[in-house]
């Protein structure tokens, strides 16, 4: 029987480059996106089945997955992939946006693996791919609520990760590095936290900007698809990090931080304003 991936988030980046990915080496693919004409034409093949959702809305998921299930009789991997951006100062980003954030970086995959897991251990098995970052596993200054989210993932996922072993459901984390994709990060402003702030920004939008030498969202899918189908117990899934990760877990505190903040441009000291 062909297999089936669920993936949230495939109108562009990453869940876009991971539904083609999947389509191309044969699986069924439910690709979701909150506006259905925001899919590009790769959707109209025949083993894409297009679906509406909403990952803030229960009951838009509920519908979601019970169609997926109908149309393709059964699930096999899901891939929670859809996400916003939310970066600046803390003190500048009103409350109701982290709330908008976490409802759809954290509460939305917690809403679809809360949907999909009865239907994984009716079938003795499936897959649960949750797409963190490398900002899943330290912090980066002028990005706290979406480090905060990504962080909420990692433990969340790694709970679950001994949670269903014994049903055969597998946890998997996908963290990338630095990519290249449409995503784009939302920059709250404080006069009083230039000329960091700047520096971050600048940085951030130079990496993801069309002249960037990063690598595209298509590494990115590949990794998605490989832990997918590994059938190994292992949790992580490291994605052109630049070793970052490595060396925040192998140098000592302080001289991590000095080279995060290096590498982001943060000065010492800041205006007073």
């Amino acid at each position: 029987m062909m297999k089936t991936v669920l993936i949230t988030g495939t109108s562009s980046g990453i869940g876009e480059a991971a539904a083609q990915y999947f389509l191309k080496r044969g699986w069924r693919v439910c690709a979701t996106a909150r506006r259905l004409e925001s899919l590009g034409a790769w959707s109209r093949m025949a083993d894409v089945i297009p679906l509406s959702l909403d990952v803030t809305s229960s009951d838009s998921v509920r519908a979601a997955v019970m169609e997926s299930v109908r149309i393709a009789g059964r699930l096999d991997v899901l891939v929670n992939n859809a996400g916003i951006g939310l970066a600046g100062p803390l003190e500048a980003i009103p409350i109701d946006e982290i709330e908008r954030h976490f409802q759809t970086n954290v509460f939305g995959s917690i809403r679809m693996i809360q949907e999909v897991l009865p239907i994984f251990r009716k079938q003795k098995q499936g897959v649960v791919v949750n797409v963190s970052s490398v900002s899943g596993r330290f912090g980066v200054p002028f990005l706290s609520p979406y480090c905060a989210g990504k962080f909420a993932l990692e433990g969340l996922s790694e709970s679950l990760y001994y949670e269903l072993l014994p049903f055969n459901i597998r946890v998997k984390l996908i963290e990338p590095g630095g990519i290249k994709t449409s995503f784009t990060q939302k920059f709250a402003q404080h006069d009083a936290y230039q000329p960091n702030l700047g520096s971050v920004e600048t940085r951030m939008k130079q990496a993801s900007g069309p002249e960037s030498a990063l690598p595209g969202p298509e590494s990115v899918a590949e990794v998605i698809f490989k832990a997918s189908i590994d059938g190994s117990k292992r949790l992580r899934y490291p994605v052109k990090t630049q070793g970052a990760s490595i060396l925040q877990r192998l140098l000592p505190e302080q001289q991590w931080r000095a080279i995060l903040g290096k590498s982001l441009g943060i000065a010492k000291r800041v205006s007073d304003a």
